[in-house]
Parts: C-alpha cells; sequence; structure tokens
C-alpha cells in the first residue's frame, strides 16, 4: 500500500493552520510504549522510546505509571550509534529543499512518508538548543534522569491553553559530531531560512531530526534556531460553552413601544462531549476539520507499535560505548546554553496572560491579592518564582527592576538566594552590576543571601569587560 498525504490549510479563530494526514506511512519515525520494564528494576514505570527507522533513539520512563502530569526520565537508548541511511537521506532531501524556498507541505513530504498514521500540524518555530534546563541539549541525554518539562499535561494545558514546545533532544549521537562539519556550517546559518527540522514528543520538547550542527553555529553566532516542526494531533480536549441570559424583544428590554418586536435571539447550548482535538500549539475544533482528517484521528490511535517493534527492542540490551560528552563544545557555546530560558520559565510566560506593576508592587509588599484576587498563586515564594520566570522571559527590563527590589527588601530574604541565581543570566547589564558592587561593599547583613551570587556576578562582569 502506498503512502498517501494529504495537506490543507484551515482557519482557527482568525488564524492559518496547516494540516497534513498520513495514510499508510511507513512507521519510521514516531513513538510507542513497550509497557513496564523489567530492565529499570522499579515498579509502576512505564516506558516509551522514540525510534527512527529500525533504531531506539531516546528511552522515556515515567515513574508514576502512565501519568501524562509526570516529568519523564529520558536518555539515549543503550547501543544507539546512529539510523539507517535511507532515513537520514531523506531528511537531508527535506532540508535542502526547505531552505531552496519550498513550502512546509512540499519541502516536508518526504518526511511525512516516514511518520505514524496520523494527522500532524505544521508550522515554523524558535527553539532553545538545550535541555530546557540549562544544559546543551547534545550531550543532555548521556545519564538517565527527569528532565524538567517532558510531562504531556503541565499547569498550561490543564488551564486549557496552548504553548509552543520549544526544547531540544537530539536524534544524533556525539560520535556524529565533527569540528570540520561546525566550520562548514557556521558559513551557512546566516542565509538559512529554516536551521532545523523537529518532531514533537512530549511536553515542551521535540527530537532534532536534522541540524545538530546548525544547532550548536547558531548558538555561537546567537543566531535564533528556527525550526520546522511537525506535531501530531490527537489529544480530544472539551471547553464548555455557557449558556448566554438573551430577551425576548426590545420592548421587554426597554420597556418602550416597538413598531415591530424583534425576533429571540439563539441560546447557546452547553455542548456535550468533546470540543474538539488538540496539540501542544493548536486548538482544533470538531467542525474545523476536514471530513477526512477528522475520520483519520476518530478511527486512528494517537500511538501505536510499529510492524517491526521486536526488531528495536531486541536491540535495548545492547552496550553502549562510553558517551561523548558536551565538554567537546567551547565553553562560550555551553555558557550560552546556560543563559537561555529553561523549562520554568517559559512555563510561565504562558500560564500567565499578564502583570500590572500594580500587581507586582504588591508583591514586592509580601501580599499575594490584589483587588480582591489571588495575583498568581496563594504561596508567596511561588508566586514570586512565576513572577520572575515570566518577566524574565516576555520583560527584560521590569525583570532587573522587580529582581532588584526584591534582593534589595530584608523581609523578602527567603526569595533572595532563587532571585539572585536567576539574576546571573544576565551578567553584561550594567544596572545589576552596580547594584551587586554596592551590597557586596556596604557588608549589610541584609545582602548575606545574595553575595554568593553576587561575588559570581561581578567576577564575571568585570572579566568581560576586560577583553
Amino acid at each position: 500500500m502506498s503512502v498517501e498525504i494529504k495537506s490543507e490549510t484551515i482557519d482557527v479563530k482568525g488564524q492559518s493552520v496547516i494540516l497534513v494526514s498520513v495514510r499508510g506511512g511507513e512507521n519510521a519515525i514516531g513513538t510507542f510504549s513497550i509497557g513496564s520494564n523489567s530492565r529499570d528494576g522499579v515498579l509502576g514505570t512505564e516506558t516509551r522510546l522514540l525510534y527512527i527507522g529500525t533504531d531506539p533513539i531516546i528511552n522515556m520512563t515515567c515513574s508514576s505509571g502512565a501519568s501524562k502530569k509526570s516529568d519523564k526520565l529520558m536518555s539515549f537508548s543503550p547501543g544507539f550509534h546512529g539510523y539507517d541511511q535511507k532515513v537520514f537521506d531523506v531528511l537531508t532531501s527535506a532540508f535542502l529543499s526547505l531552505n531552496r524556498g519550498d513550502s512546509l507541505t512540499a519541502g516536508l513530504k518526504g518526511i511525512f512518508s516516514l511518520l505514524q498514521d496520523g494527522v500532524y500540524a505544521v508550522y515554523t518555530s524558535d527553539y532553545y538548543p538545550t535541555d530546557g534546563n540549562g544544559t546543551f541539549f547534545w550531550g543532555a541525554y548521556n545519564t538517565n534522569h527527569e528532565v524538567h518539562g517532558t510531562a504531556e499535561h503541565n499547569r498550561i494545558t490543564m488551564s486549557g491553553n496552548v504553548y509552543k514546545p520549544c526544547f531540544l533532544i537530539p536524534t544524533q549521537s556525539m560520535g556524529y559530531f565533527t569540528a570540520r562539519a561546525l566550520a562548514s556550517t557556521e558559513e551557512f546559518v546566516k542565509k538559512r531560512r529554516i536551521h532545523g527540522i523537529v518532531y514533537h514528543v512530549s511536553g515542551f520538547h521535540s527530537a532534532l531530526l536534522k541540524g545538530h550542527h546548525g544547532a550548536v553555529a547558531c548558538t555561537k553566532e546567537n543566531i535564533p534556531y528556527k525550526c520546522a516542526v511537525i506535531e501530531k494531533i490527537s489529544d480530544p480536549y472539551t471547553e464548555k460553552i455557557a449558556p448566554v441570559q438573551m430577551v425576548e424583544n426590545q420592548e421587554e428590554e426597554n420597556g418602550e413601544n416597538q413598531s415591530a418586536p424583534v425576533p429571540p435571539t439563539p441560546v447557546p447550548v452547553e455542548r456535550e462531549g468533546i470540543t474538539g482535538f488538540r496539540s501542544p500549539s493548536i486548538k482544533i475544533p470538531i467542525e474545523a476539520f476536514p471530513k477526512d482528517m477528522l475520520n483519520i484521528i476518530v478511527n486512528g490511535l494517537s500511538e501505536y507499535k510499529p510492524p517491526h517493534f521486536e526488531v528495536i527492542t531486541a536491540k535495548l540490551d545492547s552496550v553502549r560505548k562510553k558517551a561523548v560528552t558536551n565538554n567537546i563544545f567551547s565553553n562560550e557555546v555551553l555558557e550560552k546554553a546556560e543563559q537561555m530560558p529553561d523549562a520554568g520559565m517559559v512555563e510561565s510566560a504562558y500560564a500567565i496572560s499578564s502583570l500590572s506593576d500594580e500587581e507586582l508592587n504588591r508583591l514586592l509588599a509580601g501580599d499575594v491579592e490584589f483587588n480582591g484576587k489571588v495575583i498568581i498563586s496563594p504561596n508567596f515564594y511561588s508566586s514570586i518564582v512565576t513572577a520572575c520566570n515570566f518577566l524574565q522571559f516576555t520583560d527584560m527590563k521590569r525583570f532587573i527592576d522587580f529582581s532588584i527590589a526584591i534582593m534589595d527588601n530584608p523581609d523578602l530574604s527567603a526569595t533572595h538566594e532563587y532571585v539572585a541565581q536567576r539574576v546571573l543570566s544576565q551578567e553584561k547589564n550594567t544596572k545589576l552590576y552596580n547594584f551587586f558592587k554596592s551590597a557586596a561593599a556596604s557588608g549589610d547583613a541584609k545582602y548575606e543571601k545574595i553575595l554568593p551570587a553576587a561575588n559570581t556576578f561581578l567576577k564575571r562582569y568585570e572579566a568581560d569587560n576586560r577583553r
């Protein structure tokens, strides 16, 4: 059976969305569950694999069974060194097509044929080349550890909002990296319209299918890392439409006589069942789907084992060679990765719609409410953390001012250490330098908790200005 690929652009609340459906896909790229993994020796765990071709790439283990609210333990699969040359050639061809100017649907057509059957949203978005926790992504998955931001259901989705995933999972081992390839890539990244191709896996994280050397080069050159994104649409959602109280006619509304009665306005009916289907970045009402695409979602599975899953799982017993670490990259790349937004910051930015100066002032006064409403959270420390994350992601000037005001207030000392560590990423900011220099020189006891971070900041700032 040949692969059937269809694409269509639809309008969702004024936003154009590119949808691609796949029937009879080759099942060469995707994820699937292998259930409880006895190799882990932990009861109650559920393990999924990200695979390409016949090779397991990343092990993803949830210690809380199949809970979608928990972050995943993630690492490269044992024995992984690369994947089929055939798949590599398809990915390379798609990357070249996109950078020749082809549309997303035309350029990615070869990759669509490699996917599991389903409906996918396709768009472009900037990604941070980290694991979402300050570590450059390529060597961040050598050891099995919990990766914050990988839960499918976070406080954004649970509040009904959408978000764009923005952190990376590698699909090439670090043995693939060469300084020669990096030098060649550095010549081209400024001219490319697309730097990477990613496939969404879980939460804020997507697998980088193509563009690993480009991620290094873009980080080094401070170039936004723009990716073509493939995101499966499968999760149902429900939005309640509250009934609206309407009037029969204008006479009843204002007590005046009218020459002709106004017909009653239809009352919206509260919908039962699901409203539509979603991916992280888009929610699409049922009525907006093309009928054939909706049938694929309703009659298909969100995830399933490929026919060759036994070949894939058999490789899990392989013994992996010594892992190459991120130490092969320059300190410049690693330090820039540390300074990029992390999962907590991005989550806060999407979870909050806005923070007014009045609300920030209430937080600085030690209050969590404004005008009778909770500003962020009833927990003060949690409110400060979230506010800092939101401001750092959305408004750097207000972030700096808010952080300094916190660190200068002895009544907020419980948050001093966290805030001081958070502002370390802004090591070129003169206003912070002047504050930390004054605080360190004052000897005032109220600055005790920020002194370690202050000294680190001052050393970095002064070293940078001596260059």
